[in-house]
């Protein structure tokens, strides 16, 4: 693209640039400085400090809060990576996300949120008791306090340019008067990818061998709509209540799917096909409601939360099959699920000089309804129900000796899933829990440097979508389907973390008892048809290792990340047992330079390489991002060019008991992206409700 070479050149010149001014004009920072080739390297306070449960990451006076978005800074953190838009941490999985104690469930919000707002961020590793048994990682989200009464607000809009124009609108307004706040906001996403896709399949039956190469174009696209509005009372500062109403749907959600596929049978060609596959989905208005109540009663703080949530949501799948053999086949699917969901958790702190005490509750009930119906194929339709109540109790302690520190906690939960098929109770799909997670952080100091000891239990249920009885028609060689008999996992962590000055590590190892992995099944016996499905394996071992380096040279404040990821697995496979143990190194290089008058620019180089996780081998991959903020009053500006040099993929080779499929693709990774934002009388929410059943609505 012309636009990103143009850019990437100015940006790259720039820096040069603002190199060559600063040997002339920059004072060097305070603190211990050594001189090396006439570079400064300065080992200022850093900005990362480990706490109970993992790390805390400073982000206001610090290099940090001029990278742009909060989802810029979150990529920052050790261990920390994104997948396909989403933040994954490495070894644990995607992390609950609280902003001031309130769980984000919109993405978006991560892109709406300047990296100037934020005061601090927590990421949890080892989540304590509290937090649900399935709940792996957790990050928390402090933004900069402030003060105001009167109207205060923000507008934000976002573009962002690669095959196609896509955008994103907020509207924030908060209205403070005599300690109660009204507030709301309207959230507008209007998204267009583009995907290339080049698959080979090969297929080996006890009779015949077969061979696809097919070429797919897929083009999604979707709009989404959020919005919200509540009211806070801060009665005193010791009591405040609130309540807040929210409203999301996707009135637009359509991909289409262009497949060209040629078909070898025992090495001779046999047929050529192209198929058409138009994906559509529709979410009626979700709704949900949260009130809480937050208060300080002597030594006693008490946090109440009530949640309700409703969702309704249906899509279809059209399949146009056009052979030079057979002609057209048509083949499709329609899906309708209903998801209900009350939740209330509550949370007591006592507090006895530095000593703390913490125990409460959380109660979740869910019902969910998933139809599943098939057309123009033999396959069977699907009615199913699943009704689950999950009762919580936890307790914890937090006891500091000097600069040692101990945290210790446990929970409790009884689980009761009915599964229902045709309005039938199946005992045989149903499933009941008793089961205690302990976990416990002991910190300590080792002459200048800081360590971290943790343990903690946790489990994995199965989403729902995992246990639906539907078998979806996908090709006339694939299916997929999920496993109502799938149970939940058993998850054993010890990690160790240390932390010297601008140096960071940890190392951790996982044992996860009846792991939920997928499998590629024939769907019968000599068949070519593949089944993709779910099944628990009696274990699985992981192992993670991470290290960061933050210094600061002058204006120039990189971030080095390396994060080793590896597991301990063996396959059934066409070839026979197959050892999955070559492990994935994920690499990261963070720039940030201050180039004076409220300009900042960044430049990252992030990859991977090739290795192994779960029943996939991943290809290696790399990207260059670089991009420019400013600063001015009231107004923010980001321009950042991504993977200026399309060289992102998200290609890997996937094993199945009797095929093997290589695919290649790019997903529109090279792209412009411009972040406008003015915000006025800057006044944040004072509204304290966290949100109950988290766990459970991920499942959803």
């Amino acid at each position: 693209m012309k636009q990103l070479f143009i850019l990437t050149l100015l940006l790259l010149f720039g820096s040069q640039a603002f190199s060559q001014s600063n040997d002339r004009t920059d004072s060097i920072p305070e603190g211990d400085e050594k001189v090396l080739n006439e570079v400064v390297v300065t080992s200022a306070p850093t900005s990362l400090k480990l706490t109970k449960g993992g790390l805390t990451m400073k982000v206001a006076g610090t290099p940090l809060s001029d990278v742009g978005t909060c989802f810029d800074v979150l990529l920052q953190l050790p261990g920390v990576r994104e997948t396909e838009g989403n933040i994954e941490v490495i070894g644990k999985g995607e992390p609950q996300i609280y902003i001031n104690g309130r769980r984000m469930l919109d993405r978006s919000e991560l892109l709406r949120l300047s990296s100037k707002d934020i005061q601090s961020i927590d990421a949890l590793s080892n989540p304590g008791a509290r937090y649900g048994a399935d709940v792996k990682a957790v990050i928390l989200i402090k933004t900069v306090r402030k003060q105001g009464d009167g109207l205060s607000g923000s507008l934000q809009a976002l573009f962002r340019q690669a095959h196609s124009l896509s955008q994103s609108d907020n509207l924030a307004l908060n209205y403070r008067t005599a300690g109660i706040d009204i507030f709301g906001s309207l959230n507008y996403d209007h998204t267009r990818l583009y995907q290339q896709q080049r698959n080979t399949m090969h297929i080996r039956t006890a009779k015949d061998l077969y061979l696809l190469n097919s070429k797919i174009l897929i083009l999604p696209s979707y709009s989404m709509i959020t919005g919200n509005i509540g009211i806070n009372w801060q009665i005193n500062p010791k009591h405040s209540v609130g309540m807040k109403y929210e409203c999301s749907g996707a009135p637009y959600s359509k991909s289409y799917w262009y497949t060209d596929e040629d078909i070898y049978l025992n090495r001779l060609p046999t047929e050529k096909i192209f198929i058409d596959t138009h994906w559509s989905g529709h979410s009626l208005p979700d709704h949900s409601v949260n009130l809480y109540y937050l208060g300080k009663i002597k030594s006693f703080s008490i946090n109440i939360t009530n949640d309700y949530f409703s969702q309704y949501k249906r899509n279809s799948q059209d399949i146009a099959e056009t052979s030079d053999l057979t002609g057209v086949k048509i083949f499709g699917s329609r899906n309708r699920v209903i998801n209900k969901l009350w939740a209330s958790k509550g949370i007591a702190t006592y507090t006895y000089g530095k000593n703390e005490l913490e125990f409460g509750y959380e109660f979740t009930l869910t019902d969910r309804k998933d139809f599943f119906e098939n057309i123009n194929n033999e396959l069977t339709d699907a009615d199913n129900r699943i009704k689950e109540s999950n009762i919580s109790g936890f307790m914890a302690v937090y006891i500091p000796i000097g600069k040692v520190e101990f945290n210790a906690g446990l929970r409790y939960e009884r689980v009761k899933s009915d599964y229902y098929m045709h309005s039938c109770f199946i005992p045989g799909q149903s499933r009941q829990y008793s089961r205690f997670y302990p976990n416990f952080d002991f910190s300590f100091p080792l002459k200048k440097a800081n360590f971290t000891l943790s343990y903690t239990s946790k489990t994995k249920r199965p989403s729902y979508s995992l246990l639906s009885s539907a078998i979806q028609y996908d090709d006339r060689f694939t299916y997929e389907s999920g496993n109502p008999l799938l149970t939940s996992e058993m998850i054993h962590d010890i990690s160790l973390a240390g932390l010297w000055k601008w140096v960071f590590f940890s190392i951790g190892w996982q044992y996860d008892k009846d792991a939920i992995i997928s499998v590629i099944k024939p769907f019968e016996e000599g068949s070519p048809v593949n089944l993709m499905s779910y099944v628990n394996i009696p274990n699985l071992s992981k192992y993670n290792l991470v290290l960061s380096l933050s210094p600061k040279i002058r204006r120039w404040s990189p971030r080095f990340r390396l994060n080793l990821l590896g597991q301990d697995f063996e396959l059934h496979t066409r070839e026979g047992i197959k050892k999955m143990n070559n492990p994935v190194l994920f690499w990261s290089q963070y720039n940030t330079f201050n180039l004076g008058k409220g300009f900042n620019l960044t430049a990252d180089l992030t990859g991977w390489t090739r290795g192994d996780m779960d029943v996939v081998t991943l290809k290696p991959s790399w990207q260059l991002n670089i991009g420019l903020t400013k600063n001015v009053r009231g107004w923010f500006f980001q321009l950042q060019a991504s993977d200026i040099f399309k060289t992102a993929r998200n290609s890997m080779t996937t094993f199945g008991e009797q095929m093997r499929l290589e695919k290649w693709n790019y997903s529109d990774s090279q792209a412009l992206r411009l972040i406008i934002r003015y915000s006025f009388n800057a006044t944040s929410s004072r509204y304290k409700g966290k949100t109950a059943g988290i766990s459970e609505r991920s499942r959803l």
